[in-house]
């Protein structure tokens, strides 16, 4: 048995404990399921695979997270679809970081000659186990944070290994581990632009750890209260510089936050998030929310921005005034590597968790590492084991809020109840389970709290002024010419609740307050196209055909060159109203081109086939029928459909057979029954369709039709008493069916 020396022992245990810890931790988030974004992301044609992804024009752009994306396909290509191996990933790549926080902070203790695994250990553990990471780690659109702050670690940690203060490395190596490091760069930037900071990090490692050896003077220099002072005049000097003249070159993301917010403005209140968000989560981690509800405002009217500010300058003097390089490095870890979402690049969102993934890494963590280490040693201990404990159960317990989209937004909705998105969201999640009571309550809860929203995450003074002008000038598409992308943006997210709401007043059957919420949508965004089909449903539904048509073929008009499945649907119904009104041949022309929108469409199949075999087309009705069981076999109307097409075709041995499948597919059922009977009358097989028709009429008793086919097989068994009591039983006849019994009757009386 081989005998490990004391170092690899503890470097063992190490991370073996931080592995298991991680796993035990998050092993609950296993168990979720795709949330909002994950749904339309994963299921992308371009990532069903990752041949599919290498043929998607521009996968290979870094602006595009190619690498991101390229993990998405593989999963896919491995299980399609199956979230346990996407959540599987997250997690690897979460107890990956975890472990290379370790190892990093062991490589610069070695190059500082100091060794010792608490510090390491601590700081790891603290990372790995903060609810603050759940958005990143059980969130499988976040997986973004983890591929990015995982490749900047690993870059940073080979980068260590450039440098070697007991022997000199070999030129061959330092060349293969320099070309590492440029490909980890490359890397980290192509899973996230975040990783654009890691040069300057870089650089910050080496003056901190490396550089006091190589170059002690200059370092001493560098390093000092006074250079480091300058150092942040400087950048404060090129931060103005940026921000006023800069437009050109800098990076804009293709959200809307400049327009929404400004480049100054968004600037000012990231001070306010970064101290009373993102600090104050990471100090009291409680109330997390996917939603956070931080609103807008101004250094004008808001005073916590200004207190915010002075309290991030007293936390940089606090920093000088300690001296301590791993504070020191720390803290320009988190800066640094938060300004690209936090500084003058505005985002739609104004405070996400997952933007603290990476600086939480090596920034806040390595900080709170640093002062739990220079507690004694009892007290360490203590404040460790608490800590670790209050942490793990957190962030298990916030693990069940992502486990499905009701939880995750039941939640939001309850710790930001003034928010219409998470209330919206809730809604949604309860439509799709067919509680309709409370997804209307959710939705009326988000349209009432509209009006807020805008006024304080817009800085919308005026918004009922805001909603009330959205409608004034249209343009091609039916979208206002005003409207910009930052505008757009706004009513987006706006206009979906009242959308949503009038969608479940029309399926609880309440069609006036329907109406009113997609007369409100459409005033808000005139070119919403699903509100116009909505809205022809509900016109539909009270029996306003003409106006349920005409505003349908005016949408279709107006969206002609439109392949959505929107439009599919907008084609289908119109088609639908056509039948019922009597315009066969128009509603076959609406069926086929939504059709050749959506070659899936199963009703828009049914109803061709079920129109064609009303005109006589008896083969074209069969083929339609054949091709809906394609897409599904158990399609019911389908099934028995084809059956009477059989029927209609005197094939009626296809006919009683395919009946008995759709039997098999419904159990009992009268009508099938009665129809199999009906075949065998016509093959003269008078005992089997006395059988089938006395079923039939079991289930049934009120068929008129049954009862007459029932008489007439009797009648030929030689049964007429019998077949007279079925004629005599009959009520309520139609003049066609009088006219048949009368006829029976005679005969039957009559021989």
């Amino acid at each position: 048995m081989p005998v490990f020396p004391s170092k690899i022992k503890s470097l063992l245990g190490c991370v073996t404990l931080l592995i298991l810890i991680s796993m035990l931790v998050y092993f609950n988030s296993l168990k979720g399921s795709f949330q909002f974004d994950d749904i339309p992301l994963i299921k992308s044609h371009w990532l069903v695979n990752t041949n599919a992804f290498f043929d998607h024009p521009g996968s290979g752009q870094i602006g595009n997270r190619p690498i991101l994306y390229w993990t998405f396909a593989l999963n896919n290509q491995l299980a399609l679809h199956q979230v346990f191996g996407f959540h599987l990933i997250n997690l690897a790549l979460h107890i990956g970081v975890t472990l290379l926080i370790f190892f990093t902070i062991w490589r610069a203790r070695y190059l500082q000659n100091v060794c010792g695994w608490v510090f390491p250990l601590t700081t790891a553990l603290l990372f790995s186990l903060h609810p603050l990471n759940t958005d990143s780690v059980s969130y499988i659109s976040s997986r973004s944070s983890l591929l990015a702050t995982f490749f900047y670690l690993l870059t940073l940690y080979i980068f260590l290994n450039l440098y070697c203060p007991k022997k000199i490395i070999p030129l061959a190596k330092k060349l293969i581990l320099s070309l590492l490091v440029l490909s980890g760069i490359y890397m980290s930037v192509a899973s996230k632009l975040i990783g654009v900071t890691l040069p300057f990090m870089l650089a910050v490692w080496y003056w901190g750890f490396i550089g006091h050896k190589q170059y002690p003077s200059f370092h001493k220099a560098v390093m000092s209260s006074r250079s480091v002072a300058i150092g942040f005049t400087m950048m404060t000097i090129i931060s103005c510089g940026v921000l006023f003249f800069g437009d050109p070159w800098i990076y804009m993301p293709l959200d809307q936050g400049f327009e929404l917010f400004g480049r100054i403005p968004y600037l000012m209140v990231q001070l306010k998030v970064i101290v009373f968000y993102y600090l104050k989560l990471f100090y009291f981690p409680f109330n997390l929310n996917v939603d956070s509800g931080f609103s807008f405002s101004s250094p004008t009217t808001d005073s916590t921005i200004i207190f915010s500010g002075l309290i991030i300058l007293a936390i940089i003097l606090a920093v000088l005034k300690w001296r301590n390089v791993w504070v020191t490095v720390g803290a320009i870890w988190f800066f640094i590597t938060l300004a690209p979402t936090s500084s003058f690049i505005p985002l739609n969102d104004l405070a996400v968790e997952h933007r603290m993934y990476l600086p939480m890494s090596l920034g806040l963590s390595l900080i709170a590492g640093v002062g739990i280490k220079n507690l004694p040693t009892l007290l360490r201990l203590r404040l460790l084991i608490a800590l670790l404990i209050l942490l793990g159960a957190t962030t298990a317990t916030r693990n069940t809020d992502w486990i499905s989209e009701l939880s995750l937004w039941k939640d939001s909705a309850k710790k930001n109840p003034l928010s219409p998105r998470p209330h919206n969201n809730a809604g949604k999640a309860y439509y799709e389970k067919g509680a309709l009571a409370r997804a209307s309550y959710h939705f009326e809860k988000s349209v009432a709290n509209i009006p807020g929203f805008v006024a304080s995450q817009y800085n919308i003074q005026n918004p009922e002024s805001f909603l009330a002008r959205r409608s004034k000038v249209t343009g091609k598409g039916g979208e206002s010419k005003l409207e910009s992308p930052g505008s757009l943006k706004i009513m987006a997210e706006l206009v979906e609740p009242h959308y949503n709401l009038a969608s479940v007043y029309l399926d609880q059957g309440r069609l006036d307050e329907a109406e009113k919420e997609y007369l409100k949508t459409q005033a808000l965004r005139p070119g919403h196209f699903s509100s116009k089909i909505g809205l022809s449903s509900v016109y539909n539904q009270k029996g306003l055909y003409d106006q349920a048509m005409s505003l349908l073929e005016r949408a279709i008009q107006t969206n002609i060159s439109s392949s959505g499945p929107g439009f599919a649907l907008a084609r289908l119904n119109l088609g639908e109203l056509y039948a019922k009104t009597g315009k066969i041949e128009k509603a076959i022309v609406e069926w086929d081109a939504a059709l050749k929108v959506d070659p899936s469409l199963l009703p828009a199949h049914f109803n061709l086939g079920t129109a064609y075999m009303m005109t006589g087309k008896l083969e074209p009705a069969e083929n339609t029928f054949k091709h809906c069981l394609k897409l599904n076999s158990r399609h019911e109307p389908a099934l028995f459909n084809l059956a009477k097409v059989y029927q209609m075709q005197q094939k009626w041995d296809e006919s009683s057979q395919q009946f008995n499948v759709f039997l098999e597919a419904t159990g009992p059922n009268p009508s099938a029954y009665a129809q199999i009977g009906f075949n065998f009358n016509r093959q003269s097989n008078w005992k089997k369709a006395q059988s089938f028709l006395e079923k039939s009429i079991s289930l049934q008793p009120d068929n008129v039709n049954t009862r007459i086919y029932l008489a007439e097989a009797l009648a030929n068994l030689g049964q007429k008493e019998k077949a007279l009591e079925q004629l005599k039983s009959v009520l309520n006849p139609n003049p066609a069916q009088s006219a048949a019994i009368n006829k029976m009757m005679a005969n039957l009386t009559n021989p």
